[in-house]
């Protein structure tokens, strides 16, 4: 059976994409029923020759393909062709510096399989990172956005059902440099009941190289103030032209801005700006917090993310920042 496309959007990956293919390719449980589609962005190192030798030296030219593009600057173009050209019944986007469990692809698989999800969530493992812990306290058979944590875990790096992810009419932008996943795990998390996550071990070995060279970590790092809130916007567009109730949607508006308000947002806040930059971004935070149900929400959230709110509501840009500083 055509199980699974594993898709890995690819820039210079030599020094990482092989231990990569191996905690693919050893899954042999499953792995004649998986797809590797490998989207190169125009590397300027030994990534495809690496990935050619490999596949000559197992004999897996069957369920491999490279397919290469001119560079983009970010994933975004490959993994819509990875949606566009994935054969199987499921999608699990892998990056190429990270790495799989032992038998994570047949775990995930059947979970969702026997429950025919739409989502299946896998465990991650933080290295040389943090990692959402709290989602990932038990297995869940069959949840939703409203009714789990699956808001902690807004990256793409797990499984979607092939078709469902196609209906859903939504593609990674590249323009979206900094957390390009929110817009479409938003979408894919709105639109199904159907959402699985397994917990029983690790699937997901997602890394932080430290030093690594071409590489862009752009968390944490100083970005231009627009940049970062570009994902923001479309996230909450997302919501407020999903296909659900009224109720549904400000109860995803609430969720969304707790996150955000609890992560992202403060992180914002915690970054070495100029005070120029930083009154910037408190304008553009206000226009977002106006524009998508802020003042609305800030009654339904709970502890220090409502004072965060109601600062916002004021419009108090010292004690705001003074506050997020000590977050």
């Amino acid at each position: 059976m055509l199980k699974v496309t594993v898709g890995i959007p690819c820039y210079n990956e030599s020094k990482n994409i092989l231990k990569c293919l191996d905690s693919i390719t050893s899954q042999s449980d499953i792995f004649q029923g998986i797809e590797v589609l490998i989207v190169d962005d125009g590397s300027t190192d030994d990534t495809i020759k690496i990935i050619e030798n490999y596949k000559k030296q197992y004999n897996i030219n069957g369920n491999m393909k490279i397919l290469t593009q001119k560079n983009t600057g970010g994933p975004s173009t490959a993994r819509n062709r990875i949606i566009e050209e994935a054969e199987r019944e499921y999608i699990f986007f892998v990056d190429g510096d990270d790495y799989l469990a032992e038998n994570s692809i047949s775990n995930m698989y059947s979970l969702g399989k026997e429950n025919d999800s739409d989502v299946i969530i896998g465990k991650y493992e933080g290295v040389n990172r943090r990692v959402p812990v709290y989602v990932f306290k038990s297995t869940q058979i069959n949840t939703n956005f409203f009714d789990s944590l699956v808001k902690d875990t807004m990256s793409v790096l797990k499984m979607f059902k092939t078709e469902y992810l196609r209906s859903l009419n939504i593609r990674f932008r590249k323009d979206i440099r900094l957390a390009e996943h929110h817009p479409i795990a938003m979408s894919a998390y709105l639109h199904t009941k159907k959402i699985s996550i397994y917990a029983d071990s690790p699937c997901y070995y997602w890394v932080r190289h430290i030093n690594s060279e071409n590489k862009t970590h752009l968390t944490g790092s100083v970005i231009p103030v627009d940049e970062f809130y570009k994902y923001l916007f479309e996230t909450f567009e997302v919501i407020k032209n999903a296909r659900i109730t009224e109720k549904e949607r400000t109860e995803a508006y609430r969720i969304y801005w707790d996150r955000l308000l609890t992560l992202d947002i403060v992180t914002e806040f915690k970054r070495n700006r100029t005070e120029l930059e930083r009154n910037h971004s408190f304008a553009i935070l206000l226009r977002l917090f106006n524009k998508y149900e802020g003042p609305l929400i800030t009654p339904l959230l709970t502890g220090y993310k409502r004072y965060t709110a109601m600062l916002l509501c004021n419009k108090d840009y010292l004690l705001f920042t003074e506050y997020l500083k000590i977050k």
